[in-house]
């Protein structure tokens, strides 16, 4: 009886000590950071869209990959240009593997203007590694409802052009098409690089 306790002690003690010096998670990780939220995650509806060449996309083609993912359009003023400008140079600070473990996806929320002859151009200017996607109002609705996103069409005096109000957060979707987390603001390189790539280095250990 004794020696049970002492054995059944053992394997306690055994676990523990296991749990204790496991290698932490990328949840466990990269929730200690100020304004990233993982969690264990909800699948996507494969929707479909145009790309900003004019092809059709289904979201089931960005799996195998990490995908961030930002809502915003080419009119935007401000926001869009700053947010795509700082993805831009973190993406050259990552090492080309992890390049092409991880996909960075505009969604316009502006399709009736954002068209592939306008998204083209501008997507290109930034990186042309990155993929926008337009030409559907009702998949950016029902994906905006998935990832927890918004916009709202706003209108100004007459004679100028309307606004779109939108999410700021940049959303991950895992390779398995999961909305898995999302990363607030700001999203300078220095703050974003290193989020990405413990992601990127999490995920390719797990």
């Amino acid at each position: 009886m004794f020696r049970a306790i002492l054995l059944g002690s053992a394997l306690a003690a055994a676990f523990i000590a296991g749990v204790l010096l496991a290698p932490p998670t990328a949840d466990k990780v990269l929730n200690r950071v100020a304004g990233v939220v993982l969690f264990e995650g909800m699948p996507v509806p494969d929707l479909s869209f145009q790309n900003q060449h004019g092809a059709p996309v289904d979201l089931s083609s960005l799996r195998g990959k990490w995908v961030v993912m930002f809502f915003g359009y080419t009119f935007c003023p401000d926001v869009c240009p700053m947010t795509l400008m700082h993805l831009s140079k973190t993406w050259k600070q990552l090492t080309p593997e992890e390049q092409s473990a991880l996909q960075v996806v505009m969604v316009s929320v502006d399709p009736e203007r954002d068209t592939p002859d306008s998204l083209g151009p501008y997507l290109n200017y930034f990186n042309p590694a990155f993929i926008a996607l337009t030409g559907n109002q009702q998949s950016l609705s029902e994906l905006a409802l998935a990832v927890n996103a918004f916009y709202a069409r706003v209108e100004r005096g007459e004679g100028q052009a309307y606004l779109m109000d939108h999410s700021a957060n940049i959303v991950l979707l895992d390779p398995a098409g999961n909305y898995r987390g999302y990363i607030e603001p700001p999203h300078q390189p220095t703050r974003l690089a290193p989020v990405l790539q413990a992601l990127l280095s999490h995920a390719s250990a797990d």
